[in-house]
Order: structure tokens, then sequence, then C-alpha cells
């Protein structure tokens, strides 16, 4: 029997990220600007609250929309750091990461033909699943003022969604930004995501969670980027309890409940310091934009750790002179943007990588 799949599967092909991955695993000593992890390892106080719940036998399913502690631990982090003052445990699902919370989110939200909003460059899974899901996609810069708006206020938008700050560029988003959004999901009665994972990694203290002044927001939170945790698999959704519900709902038929050793290493978690770690981030940050502004127009990122790098050409065809002439593996940015002249390229990594990947660029400019 032929291999026939269904029809949504059309849209979908590997990830560039993931050949990244490939294609350093073939090359000696490369140097690696395209992971989109942290560097740094899991914190041994996380990996002892993991290993010591594996040895209390804590491995059975956890109740589907995650453990009471860590929910509670939740709702003091999202008041202390996203100053979101409504949190509450019957507000909150725990699940396996935020591509599971997208899943959840678009499978319980998105019929096919459904019109959603992504601020673009955007994380490449929002289009993607979206696509999947039968959605019909509009885009606009993540630059726009709120008079760029406008034209999306006649359209019957389902969703809007974006990441805050940005994967792939570290933009943050401003105050007015925000509530310009806040405002169009008012006018077209759609529904507003706001995809915080990176929210720790905010250098210069500009991050404004859009929750803390617009109750019907859906935020999203992860524990993967800022306690290096991303194969543990652990985020949290915040959002209406009437959609909590339903999301619980789906799943308990999908993914069952989130890992539940790393439940409890998530409670570890929420009261680690990790200001030792940023401000390693910002060194590097600062280091980046200080040593390529004057070999590409680059603007300065505010979070995450990611530089968006405009480039002359064809973002695929550097991707490839990179490699074969410098072993250098960064991503291209078409899979983040509509066009081809831009490269992702990730500061989380050692001093030494580092600045042999920063030589690498200025050889390549």
């Amino acid at each position: 029997m032929s291999l026939e799949l269904s029809y949504r599967m059309g849209g979908l092909d590997t990830s560039p990220i993931r050949k990244a991955f490939e294609r350093a695993a073939t090359l000696v000593n490369p140097i690696n600007l395209s992971i989109g992890q942290p560097h740094f390892p899991c914190p041994n106080n996380i990996l002892e609250a993991l290993n010591k719940a594996a040895r209390d036998g804590k491995t059975s399913y956890t109740l589907t929309g995650g453990i009471l502690e860590l929910k509670e631990a939740l709702v003091e982090k999202y008041r202390a750091i996203n100053k979101i003052s409504y949190a509450s445990p019957e507000r909150i699902l725990i699940t396996s990461g935020i591509s599971s919370a997208l899943l959840l989110l678009f499978t319980t939200l998105i019929n096919p033909g459904d019109e959603c909003l992504v601020i673009t460059p955007y994380f490449l899974m929002y289009p993607a699943m979206l696509k999947f899901h039968g959605a019909k996609i509009y885009t606009i810069s993540e630059n726009f003022q709120k008079e760029d708006l406008k034209t999306f206020e006649s359209k019957n938008l389902k969703l809007i969604i974006y990441s805050n700050p940005s994967n792939p560029s570290g933009y943050i988003f401003t105050k007015a930004q925000l509530e310009a959004l806040a405002e169009l999901a008012e006018k077209t009665n759609s529904y507003l995501i706001s995809d915080e994972i990176y929210e720790l990694f905010d250098y210069d203290k500009q991050f404004i969670s859009i929750g803390s002044f617009y109750e019907k927001a859906i935020t999203l939170t992860g524990f993967s980027k800022t306690y290096s945790m991303t194969g543990l698999r652990l985020a949290s959704i915040l959002a209406s309890k009437e959609l909590i519900k339903a999301l619980t709902t789906l799943q308990q038929y999908t993914i069952v409940c989130a890992p539940s050793i790393t439940q409890y290493a998530g409670i570890e978690a929420l009261k680690t310091d990790m200001s030792e770690y940023i401000e390693d981030y910002k060194q590097k940050r600062d280091y980046v934009y200080n040593e390529l502004k004057s070999y590409y127009p680059i603007q300065k990122s505010a979070g995450a750790f990611y530089f968006f790098l405009p480039i002359k050409g064809n973002d695929e065809e550097f991707v490839e002179k990179a490699v074969t002439e410098k072993s250098l593996i960064v991503v291209p940015g078409f899979i983040f943007h509509e066009s081809h002249n831009y490269i992702r390229i990730s500061f989380a990594s050692n001093w030494e990588n580092l600045k042999r990947g920063v030589q690498a660029l200025k050889d390549l400019a």
C-alpha cells in the first residue's frame, strides 16, 4: 500500500532549523549560531528537584490541567513578572511546551477559512500550524504604528498572535503597540495571543505583558528558554476560565498531561534567580551588535537571544556560502518572514564559538 497522507500535511516541510542541525553534524568543528536554545546547562537545583520527584515515585499521570502546586507558583509568577493581577489556578493550563500550547489553541479556536493576523517576523510555527488548520493569514510588520492596523478593522479576524520578546528579531513591543493590538482585538472580536516565552530575556527593561492591562489576552509562558529545559517540555496558558476548560478537555484526548516530574521541577525553577545568566546574554548581545554594526544594517536586539540580520542578496545563498566557506551555521530568514533578505543568528553560545561566528560574519560581509 502506498503512503497516503492527509491534505493537511501538504503544507508542512522539515524545518530549515532542523536541517541546520543536521548539516552541523556533518562538519568538523562547525561554528553554530543557529541554535534556538540556551547554551548553559539547566541549573542544578532544578535537576535535583526533577530527580527527587522521580525518586519519590511522582511518575504517574497528573491531573490533566497540571498539579495545583505548580499552578499556584505560576499565579505568583504571573502577578510578579507579568503584572497580571487576575491570574488564578482556574485560569491556568499546564501543558507540554509552547508548541503543545499552540496546537491546543489552534485546534480549539480555528476553523478552515478563519482569518488570522500574524506579526512578522514570526516564530515559524505560527503560520505553519495555522495553515495546517486551514486558516487564512495576514501579516504586518512588528514596527507597525496604530494607524497601520486600520486596514484590519474591516477583516473578520479570529485570532491575532505575536511573540514578545520576538523570535527571531528580539524586538520588544511598545505599550502603544500593545494597546493598539488590544483595541483591534476588541473591534474585531478576535482572540489575542501573546507568546512570552522569552520574557526574562529583557535586557533594557522594556518588556510589558499585554495581560497586565488587557484581561482578554491569552498569555503563553514557558520554562524551556529561561531555565534551559527545552527537552523537559513545560509551559502554561493563562486565559479565561471558559477557554481553559475547553483546552483542558482537548488535552485529555491529545497530550494527556505535561510530564509529571517536569512539573515538580518547574516549581523549583520559579524559585531560581536567573539574573546572572541574563546578564551574560546581555553582554553577548552588546558584543555582537558593536562588532557587526559597521558591517550590516543591524538593529539592536532588545530581548530573546537572536539578531534578525539584514543581508545583501538571497538568504539561502548566504547560508550555503557561510557553510561552505566558513563552516558557519545560521538560519535563513525566509522561514520567519516573507522576504529572502535576512538571516537569524543566535548569541546563545559560549564566547569562543560566538567570537568565531562574528569574525566569520565580518568576513562574509
